[in-house]
């Protein structure tokens, strides 16, 4: 008895002992693009960034809408379905949209939604369901709606 209890200690507290092999090292993961719209200052016109957001460990609909919605923006989106390669969502309260973003901001900020969850695989076109007011209106995007603004 006394036998077994000297081995069962010398096997525990040999397997406690660290071994020489060495970590594996970590595997970076993808860095994980966003877009970003601005109006260019000499031209007017709209440009589209691509930004690296850490942020965001995933492409998926749930995330670019935490993105989108935690930027600090008085919009928020919230999803409703997505049916083929379009995403549908609505904006319950459009008023600071459509009334107190000005004529461009309106579009900045429709264009920065749309490209972001058209990053995503398999979804080329975003529907909006919002109340339609002097800035925007409601509809089905694309990126190609943007292309010359």
């Amino acid at each position: 008895m006394r036998s077994l209890l000297y081995l069962s200690a010398f096997i525990i507290i040999f397997s406690s002992c660290g071994s020489n092999k060495k970590e594996e090292p970590e595997i970076p993961v993808a860095e994980t693009y966003l877009w970003e719209a601005d109006l260019n200052d000499s031209t007017g016109l709209l440009q589209m960034k691509k930004i690296i957001n850490p942020a965001v460990d995933s492409l998926s609909i749930l995330s670019v809408i935490d993105y989108i919605n935690g930027e600090g923006s008085n919009i928020k989106l919230e999803f409703v379905k997505k049916s083929g390669d379009t995403i549908f969502l609505k904006i319950p309260d459009a008023e600071y949209l459509t009334q107190r973003m000005g004529s461009s901001g309106p579009t900045v900020y429709l264009a920065g939604v749309v490209y972001n969850f058209t990053e995503i695989p398999g979804i080329n076109y975003v529907n909006f369901d919002f109340e339609e007011g002097d800035h925007a209106q409601p509809g089905t995007y694309s990126r190609e709606s943007f292309s010359n603004n």
